[in-house]
């Protein structure tokens, strides 16, 4: 009966080890709100600096490119004309894509 009790207790206490162990973030990127209609706010994992960021138009143009230097990135779409953007985000062979409109 003892060894039934124990057996008990050790089945509770790894289930419930498992159930709060914390599950591995998927995500690379963040998109973080913004209080600012045409700030584009994104938060990267460390490993994700240096990475390339490219921001597209809808018809395919290259808009800009540049360094994540940073966790944190703002991007602006402030000066530029209205419709559908890429972001795209490059490191190696992990590529990460977000879209933003302006209106």
């Amino acid at each position: 009966m003892k060894t039934l009790i124990n057996s008990l207790f050790v089945l509770v206490l790894l289930v419930t080890a498992v159930s709060v162990q914390a599950a591995p973030r998927e995500e690379v990127v963040e998109v973080v709100p913004s209080k600012y209609k045409n700030l584009f706010v994104l938060k990267a994992e460390r490993k994700f600096m240096g990475a390339t960021v490219e921001v597209y138009y809808s018809n395919g143009d290259l808009v800009t490119t540049h360094t994540l230097e940073k966790r944190k990135m703002i991007i602006d779409f402030c000066d530029v004309k209205f419709g559908e953007y890429t972001i795209r985000i490059k490191k190696g062979n992990e590529v990460e894509e977000y879209s933003y409109v302006k209106k």
